[in-house]
């Protein structure tokens, strides 16, 4: 059930490219089907991926001047406020019930990231900075999408005992030594890691000043994930802003963007300075997840999570329409 005397809670649950004038887009966010398109004027708007009509998916139907047509029967909702504008058998004398809207969600974009509010005040704004806020890309951008067969909650919970499950940073091994606890910034939980070049002579429990730190990043609400690869003086190397959320049965809806910094390792491997020059990505988002490494993975920092998360008073699953 929505909350009314709360904000909704932004999800970046979309890639900006993805979504056009032409075709919607459909994804599954915090659990709920929507259809994503724009208008002419490249304004981005979400509605239930449900014709009220006879619950056709709308996102099989096509982007019109005057909003989202159906498919089956040509209703077609305006994008704002999901009310339907026109019904092809009506005759120009009858009103189109006000019954027969769609169900809108609230859009926001960002740094190359749409994001829709659910829950709470559906039609409000953001009032604060959404997750796409600090996402500040240099030059070329390696971008994507999955769905991934692991549950959002422990999904996230990965993120933060062994990231190395579920993404890899190229020439560059994460090791199992915390460089602290996890802390709170803001409304984030924060983790540092140290990490090695791959080629090292020394096994990585032998290092004692890591020339590398993973940092991750992971919003207690809206399920961002930021991983940063920082040198050893924490200027970052690479960064991958992801969206996470919960997808059907048990599985989790992914959408990244990521990209260098300007900072040189002079210490890095010849691959590393190989593969820079020669502009490929510097990290890879795993799509298929190992379940061996995952249920050999110990409970750590994820603890902090479900407790910071815990306090929250913010929904984080909005119903279904009725």
């Amino acid at each position: 059930m929505t909350t009314p005397d709360l904000p909704p809670v932004w999800w970046a649950c979309a890639l900006s490219e993805s979504v056009n004038d032409k075709q919607p887009l459909a994804v599954v966010c915090n659990g709920e089907a929507l259809a994503l398109f724009r208008n002419a004027s490249g304004e981005a708007f979400a509605l239930e991926d449900r014709c009220p009509h006879r619950r056709v998916p709308l996102s099989l139907g096509t982007v019109k001047p005057g909003g989202l047509q159906c498919g089956y029967h040509g209703w077609t909702f305006d994008g704002r406020t999901g009310a339907c504008t026109a019904i092809p058998n009506l005759r120009d004398t009858e009103r189109v019930p006000p019954r027969y809207g769609a169900r809108a969600y609230p859009v926001a974009e960002a740094n190359g990231f749409v994001h829709v509010g659910l829950g709470g005040l559906e039609r409000s704004r953001p009032t604060q900075g959404l997750s796409s806020a600090g996402y500040q890309p240099q030059g070329r951008e390696f971008t994507g999408a999955a769905t991934v067969n692991m549950a959002h909650g422990e999904y996230l919970a990965a993120m933060l005992d062994g990231p190395d499950c579920l993404l890899a940073f190229d020439g560059v091994r994460m090791t199992d030594f915390f460089l602290g606890d996890a802390r709170r910034e803001g409304g984030a939980l924060v983790l540092d890691r140290g990490a090695v070049w791959k080629n090292q002579m020394l096994p990585s429990n032998f290092v004692v000043d890591y020339p590398l730190i993973v940092r991750t990043t992971l919003a207690l609400a809206g399920g961002a994930v930021q991983v940063d690869l920082l040198d050893a003086d924490e200027s970052p190397v690479v960064t991958v802003l992801m969206g996470a959320s919960p997808n059907r049965r048990g599985t989790t809806s992914l959408c990244w963007r990521g990209f260098w910094h300007a900072a040189r390792l002079p210490g890095a491997p010849l691959r590393w300075r190989s593969a820079r020059a020669l502009g490929k990505p510097p990290f890879e988002v795993f799509h298929d997840i190992k379940g061996a490494a995952i249920a050999a993975l110990l409970v750590a920092p994820s603890r902090d999570l479900d407790a910071a998360r815990a306090g929250l008073a913010v929904p984080f699953r909005a119903s279904a329409a009725a």
